[in-house]
């Protein structure tokens, strides 16, 4: 009993050794007999999958920050240059300097929302959650952006129940629905439909937003929550590629599935809430 007790201790001190060697993937040897050892074992394995994805994630941050505003950050400094090199002209330099804050703008929302992302993948504001009422934040994100979609003559239709309580952050959630509202109306073609959803029933919320926009390939939706991605049919429409992306890490951080669907046609984003947190 004793080799037995010592061997499985062994194993995991094997592993142990491994990971600190460097090997990442290495992961707690689980037997299958759902003893002491094993649920340590699974516990031990959960946290490194949690370490690994927060260090892959860290990693992939510095590489979008550096592959994404290299471009505009040279942009910029090309434009002073040519300023400084040209003869003095009031007319002109107003204008330079109105494209340049425009520039600035540009990226310092895009350190914003890659910073946004960071934090919510780390987990860190899950300890500040509280009870929200996701209807009272829906209802406050649609009447935000229902002056934007009436600019574009859209219908922007509502259906959302009372009273719908979860565990989360407020903010975040409100930063979750503008992100998909804005969406929604920037690919929905003039007099469009777009429709916003909550209804619940005992153990669930879900929430729904679609549009009858160009949609997203199946194929490529996967993709489309991932940082930077701008599909090709929105490719000219501003924006940073960062929206769904922050959505997606919202959505993880509060344990509410995101699913992208066709909504024939357009987009229809679905969300399923836990009303016990």
């Amino acid at each position: 009993m004793s080799r037995h007790v010592l061997s499985r201790i062994e194993a995991i001190n094997r592993g142990s050794r491994a990971i600190l060697d460097g090997d990442m993937q290495r992961r707690m040897p689980v037997t299958g007999s759902g003893d002491e050892f094993d649920r340590l074992s699974a516990n031990l394995n959960a946290m490194l999958n949690q370490i690994e994805f927060l260090m892959t994630g860290m990693r992939e941050v510095t590489n979008d920050i550096a592959h994404d505003l290299r471009s505009p950050i040279n942009r910029l400094r090309t434009r002073l240059e040519v300023t400084l090199l040209e003869k003095p002209n009031p007319e002109n330099i107003k204008s330079v300097m109105k494209d340049t804050i425009q520039e600035v703008d540009a990226i310092l929302e895009t350190f914003n929302g890659i910073l946004d992302i960071a934090l919510a993948e780390s987990g860190v504001l899950r300890d500040n959650f509280e009870r929200v009422d996701i209807a009272e934040v829906m209802t406050d994100a649609v009447e935000l952006y229902e002056p934007v979609a009436m600019e574009k003559s859209q219908t922007l239709e509502c259906s959302i129940k009372d009273g719908l309580m979860v565990q989360g952050n407020r903010n975040l959630l409100f930063r979750l629905f503008a992100n998909l509202l804005d969406n929604a109306i920037k690919y929905a073609p003039e007099n469009g439909k777009i429709s916003v959803e909550a209804i619940a029933d005992k153990t669930f919320i879900s929430v729904v937003v679609a549009d009858n926009g160009p949609g997203i390939p199946p194929e490529q939706r996967e993709k489309a929550l991932q940082r930077f991605t701008r599909l090709e049919v929105s490719r000219t429409a501003p924006g940073s590629g960062l929206g769904l992306a922050l959505v997606a890490a919202i959505a993880r951080l509060h344990n509410a599935p995101l699913k992208l669907e066709d909504n024939a046609p357009g987009l229809r984003a679905t969300l399923l809430f836990s009303k016990n947190g």
